[in-house]
């Protein structure tokens, strides 16, 4: 079985890599990770963020975690993220939903009718 990459967040806190898939089209590396919590809150993005962006060399700002799904009670969760090239590289692919999340766009929502009971 091959090594799996153990990533240190800290404070006990770690990510361990168990799919790592080059994508050279979109210059980037997917990753899916199990980040391991036991007994602390589930780790922020912005620490994933920064903990992967030093394990794969890269910068912050091209990092980008798609989704964390925390199992209740257990102090795991599944994290996929893509490390890309470059942050160019990575304005170019990512949707803005995704951007929003990390503070780089802003989403316009749309005006709820504001009808109803009053």
């Amino acid at each position: 079985m091959p090594q799996l990459r153990r990533v240190e967040i800290g404070n006990g806190v770690y990510l361990e890599v168990v799919v790592e898939r080059r994508n050279d089209l979109l210059s980037r590396t997917e990753v899916q990770a199990i980040a391991h919590h036991e007994l602390k809150s589930t780790p922020s993005r912005s620490d994933l963020r920064e903990a992967l962006a030093k394990a794969y060399s890269r910068s912050p700002d091209s990092v980008y975690i798609k989704s964390i799904k925390t199992s209740y009670g257990v102090g795991l969760s599944i994290v996929h993220a893509h490390v890309y090239d470059s942050h160019e590289a990575a304005l170019k692919v990512e949707p803005l939903y995704v951007l929003a999340r990390h503070g780089e766009a802003e989403v316009e929502r749309s005006k709820q009718k504001e009808g109803g009971k009053k």
